[in-house]
């Protein structure tokens, strides 16, 4: 080939990579990035958890449309909350994160089942947990285990039950209980090592509900606290203890621990019924459950206009609560923690068919609590995830609607950006608002239209576009030369 039409070769190449590099640099395409960032805003003023997202910094802030899956992947009753919406900001001394999510049927009035253990009278939706058996699930009764009894419908047999379900055989343990619906629809009580059995096994369809059985509606935020960037933000389904054996079988997890090797992160949990300020709807404030030290064994501070979240930690060894009592779960200590279970702050509303709820809680942890809980400065990036149940259709526990991995979070300094917000509704369907007791439409699709500044993937792939095209820029001229 001669030198002449080389050179036209290596021209058009050229030319090529010339073009393509200031394409790439002018399409503003986000390579680097791979997950959305949580700006915390600088603020001035405080959290109104009277009247979550009230406060007229929220906005100048933008919402962060944020998606959830399943936890439990078969679950039917698992991942029903599609989208959750995030706004962070700090005050200098506190961060206030607003959340809004869509719940068609809000579970007012159910207990948590943890605070109905602490009040003897308690009664109604929330007290006991069922789960529900795969439709199509039949069992039988194997009565040459003579050394086994079972109770069915509140009636005690001897012999041991063994599920069905299109040919797999489950075999349950020694005085496991079961209730049989007309309908064939088999319960039992809650138990993690049956939760993990029967999910292993294709048999957890999720947590029965009825008009007058049901859970609370929850949400949280999990703070990761190992090293290194955490890949999963989920939890193990397992025993109560690492290595518990049921019934013959080894269940190598515990319930509530962390999925994430070698990881540990920190929990805001807000429950309905349970740490929603409101003696209404929420039964645990309905009966001044938390001003009870008799009953709860913790030194209450009047929280006035606003509840709390509970604090938990998890590692891969099990899930603990953050003070000394052991309220949910157990405790992560057993003394020197004196008011840590109120000190993540919280308020809710809920109108037109949206949950609001607002965290707020001192940027500083005292030192007791610092081995459970992070301290939050400015320059250090942190990694959160979120979690939202909806109890009223079958959401409780470890079944519940995620994130499918952890998010970025950091506090700037830079003002909120401005931002302009348009919801669309397109349901008839009418719920009764908790904050102005009247009839409102429910909005089932929302589209928010965002302003805000250029991400810095986007700047990146500019820069590197640029210098692309410079580059070849400078070896056409020395082709030319020669």
């Amino acid at each position: 080939m001669s030198i002449k039409r080389r050179s036209k070769y290596t021209l058009s190449v050229l030319l090529v990579a010339s073009f393509l590099a200031i394409i790439m640099g002018l399409a503003n395409v986000p390579m680097a990035q791979t997950s959305p960032q949580i700006p915390v805003y600088k603020v001035v003023g405080s959290a109104d958890l009277s009247n979550p997202g009230s406060a007229s910094y929220w906005n100048q802030i933008p919402w962060i449309n944020i998606s959830l899956t399943a936890n439990i992947p078969m679950a039917p009753t698992s991942g029903l909350t599609h989208y959750l919406l995030v706004k962070a900001v700090w005050n200098g001394s506190w961060i206030i994160i607003l959340e809004r999510w869509y719940a068609p049927e809000p579970a007012f009035g159910a207990w948590s089942a943890s605070a109905a253990a602490l009040y003897p009278n308690a009664s109604g939706p929330g007290i006991n947990d069922w789960i529900e058996i795969t439709p199509g699930t039949t069992y039988k009764v194997y009565s040459n285990y003579t050394n086994y009894t079972s109770i069915i419908n509140g009636k005690q047999v001897t012999g041991r039950i063994v599920l069905n379900y299109s040919g797999i055989l489950l075999p349950l343990a020694n005085g496991t209980q079961i209730y049989v619906l007309s309908n064939g629809t088999i319960l039992t009580p809650d138990m993690r090592p049956m939760q993990y059995l029967l999910y292993n096994y294709g048999m957890f369809y999720g947590y029965y509900v009825n008009s007058t059985c049901y859970y609370p509606d929850r949400a949280a935020i999990m703070w990761y606290m190992g090293s290194g960037v955490p890949t999963k933000d989920d939890m193990n389904l397992g025993g109560d203890t690492p290595g518990e054996e049921f019934d013959g079988i080894v269940l190598p997890k515990v319930g509530g621990s962390l999925a994430q090797p070698g990881g540990a992160a920190n929990i805001w949990m807000w429950v309905s019924g349970a740490t929603w300020n409101n003696a209404t709807y929420d039964p645990a404030f309905k009966v001044n459950l938390w001003q009870n030290k008799s009953l709860t064994g913790l030194p209450y501070v009047d929280l006035r206009n606003h509840g709390f979240a509970v604090p938990l930690y998890t590692n891969n060894t099990a899930m603990y609560e953050v003070d000394t009592a052991g309220i949910w779960y157990p405790p992560v200590s057993s003394s020197g923690l004196n008011g840590s279970l109120f000190f993540i702050w919280s308020g809710a509303t809920y109108q037109d068919g949206y949950w609001t709820v607002e965290f707020a809680r001192p940027l500083a942890v005292p030192s007791a609590y610092a081995n459970w809980m992070p301290n939050i400065t400015v320059g250090n990036t942190y990694y959160v995830a979120f979690a939202v149940w909806q109890g009223k259709l079958g959401e409780t526990l470890f079944d519940k609607s995620i994130t499918s991995n952890f998010l970025t979070l950091e506090l700037v300094t830079t003002p909120p950006t401005s931002t302009t917000t348009s919801t669309t509704t397109t349901s008839t369907t009418s719920a009764t608002s908790v904050s102005t007791t009247t009839v409102s439409s429910i909005s089932t699709t929302t589209s928010v239209t965002t302003v805000t500044s250029i991400p810095s993937s986007t700047i990146y792939v500019i820069i590197v576009g640029v210098v692309i095209a410079i580059i070849a820029l400078i070896v056409l001229y020395v082709v030319f030369r020669r």
